[in-house]
């Protein structure tokens, strides 16, 4: 790991353990007692987040309870994948509704209305934020969905946030409810980043899928409808809560485990203190025994992180990854981890993957939660912690960047009538 620069003492670097920090003695696999096994009940709110504005470093005591919340939502979504057939567990994030649904603008049902037919998960997001795509060592495209829970699909239908309207009319007072318990619940977001299968995984979460190419992005010119097996390799989880500063939410990511090796100068989430955290990118490591869906480790001399080289577009048959330019298949993206996972949270990873084995839960991962603990700054630019956090399968390119947050990029989040959308881009293509 590199040696992190000084920090000038303008930031005055501290780290304060205060009360509202400490996690509890024994993990806590269940928000309800006797917390010693994983249930399908999402925890509402967070009571241990501090309610004051008090670090600039985070430790494990420090982090524990965010891993923790993190992990006990993430089993609560996708419990029918831990315990299926046991009595109609609860839907989960399948169960909530699609962002286009609520939105009024179903591509999928009028292009498509014939693919709809038994698809789970129902794909238009074709790339990741900045407009790239990342295509997996079968050279297939990886793609996405996002989700509303009912509370978030409520307060937007009821408000009428998803007319230009309703966002007009709400002004500066856009606020989604937060989580206190079962009987005020959290208003939760999922976005989901899906691989094309090439057959059956009984060992990971998979979804029958439905992917709506538009004709600008297909290399025929044509609308595509493809049918899919779908593995999931990457989930945000996104929950509001009325404990400490969750007004401006917890963010929560995981991944396969086996998505990307981490870079051989990959950071440590402490150590943020240098005028430039990855001079010449985020390097390959030296070598790795484990093959990975978005490494190949028999080529470490391909570019990392590097983004398509030619407009991407889709082709009717796999690999379905081809160039705009003159029809060829483009290279697989070849992906390091810029930072590494934060070692106490490899230890609540391990016990959670321990208590989920036999399941397909077991072959994910925490990469970080984030939340809002520290005061703003020119360091801090939100004040969040971890200060860095992202998924290497829905901001494969923004890793190394200082927009690479995801509660700092959300924070600046606006509606398209041009006013704070608390933290969610969901409100920003609205027109009608």
């Amino acid at each position: 790991m590199p040696t992190p620069l000084r920090l000038l003492p303008v930031f005055g670097l501290v780290l304060l353990l205060g009360a509202g920090a400490a996690g509890a003695s024994e993990p806590r696999f269940c928000v309800d007692p006797p917390h010693d096994a994983p249930c399908p009940v999402f925890p509402e709110d967070l009571p241990e987040f501090s309610e004051f504005f008090e670090y600039m470093l985070v430790s494990g005591k420090i982090q524990r309870p965010f891993d923790e919340f993190a992990w006990q939502a993430f089993v609560a979504l996708n419990w029918p994948e831990t315990a299926p057939g046991r009595g109609g567990p609860p839907a989960g994030w399948r169960g909530f509704a699609r962002r286009d649904q609520v939105f009024g603008r179903d591509i999928a049902r009028s292009a498509c209305p014939a693919g709809l037919v038994g698809a789970e998960v129902v794909v238009t997001d074709l790339e990741q934020v900045d407009g790239n795509a990342l295509i997996d060592r079968n050279g297939n495209y990886i793609v996405y969905e996002t989700r509303l829970n009912r509370v978030a699909e409520a307060y937007i239908l009821d408000n009428a946030l998803n007319t230009r309207a309703g966002i007009e009319a709400a002004g500066a007072g856009i606020a989604f409810p937060q989580g206190r318990d079962a009987a005020r619940p959290a208003s939760v977001l999922v976005k989901t980043a899906w691989q094309i299968l090439p057959g059956p995984r009984p060992d990971i979460i998979t979804a029958a899928g439905l992917i709506v190419v538009p004709p600008e992005r297909s290399a025929s010119g044509k609308t595509l409808c493809l049918s899919a097996p779908l593995g999931l390799v990457g989930m945000h989880v996104v929950t509001k809560v009325a404990s400490g500063h969750g007004e401006e939410w917890i963010w929560a990511t995981f991944e396969r485990r086996d998505n990307a090796p981490e870079a051989r100068n990959a950071r440590g989430i402490n150590s943020i203190y240098a005028q430039e955290l990855f001079p010449g990118g985020c390097a390959a490591p030296e070598e790795t025994g484990t093959d990975y869906l978005f490494y190949d480790r028999a080529r470490p001399d391909l570019p990392t992180n590097a983004p398509p080289s030619a407009p991407a577009r889709w082709a009717e048959t796999p690999p379905l990854a081809v160039s705009g330019t003159d029809g060829q298949p483009l290279h697989p993206t070849q992906v390091v981890r810029c930072w590494e996972v934060f070692e106490p949270t490899r230890a609540t990873n391990a016990l959670w993957q321990d208590k989920l084995a036999g399941t397909p839960l077991a072959q994910y991962m925490l990469i970080s939660a984030q939340w809002r603990g520290a005061n703003k700054s020119p360091l801090f630019e939100h004040g969040e912690l971890p200060r860095y956090l992202s998924n290497v399968t829905m901001e494969t390119y923004l890793q190394a960047d200082p927009t690479g947050t995801c509660l700092g990029c959300h924070a600046e989040a606006r509606t398209s009538a041009g006013q704070p959308s608390d933290f969610t881009y969901l409100l920003r293509d609205v027109v009608n």
